[in-house]
């Protein structure tokens, strides 16, 4: 089942427990018996309300990527209201960015990676992700688009092609979910990042 409405309390427990265990122990290393104990319910009610392991990590991850917008649109509207104002300062800009929403992020990230890595041999989280990418895409967009016309970059692209940048955009930040994870440098990431963005936002059609 996917969760359109607001989850009731055991659903919350269970998904914060297998967000904890996911993200830790990784998707094969999770098991349901682990979820139940440390949850303290049932078999038949975690079942009940998610009807598979499967499902129960699409719930999590999902809620994660939506939470991570959340908290992305909540910084910025306390302490991020004065980025992306002025095409002169988006260099800048984009180090703030970075430091205030993208540098500590790794439980999002290892949850991510699971997902990308058990998708591949998962048909049934292959598509759950797919349409969830599809989602991610079209809230990017309309945050670029916006953005765009605040600061006018990225001009001369119509609404199909800047979609294309987009995924591009998407792609940039799953590399750089791969080099955080992988150890490197931290200071090289973020300036690898910020320059491959700021060239992305400075290109015309």
């Amino acid at each position: 089942m996917t969760l359109k409405t607001e989850p009731t309390a055991i659903q919350k427990k269970i998904l914060q427990i297998s967000k904890k265990k996911f993200a830790k122990n990784g998707y094969q290393k999770t098991s349901m018996n682990e979820i139940v104990k440390d949850a303290g319910v049932s078999k038949g009610i975690l079942f009940y309300h998610f009807q598979s392991k499967e499902e129960l990590f699409f719930q999590v991850l999902s809620g994660s990527i939506d939470e991570e917008f959340q908290r992305i649109f909540h910084i910025l509207s306390k302490k991020g209201k004065k980025l992306f104002k002025k095409k002169e300062n988006l260099l800048n800009d984009l180090r703030k960015y970075y430091d205030l929403t993208i540098s500590d992020t790794k439980d999002f990230e290892r949850l991510w990676l699971e997902g990308r890595i058990e998708s591949e041999n998962n048909l049934k989280l292959r598509q759950m992700m797919l349409n969830k990418d599809k989602e991610v895409s079209r809230v990017v967009f309309e945050m670029l688009k916006n953005t765009r016309k605040d600061i006018d970059i990225l001009q001369g692209y119509n609404d199909k092609e800047l979609l294309e940048i987009v995924k591009g955009v998407i792609a940039v930040m799953r590399g750089l979910f791969l080099e955080k994870l992988s150890g490197k440098d931290p200071v090289e990431i973020k300036n690898t990042w910020v320059r491959t963005i700021y060239i992305i936002y400075n290109s015309k059609k």
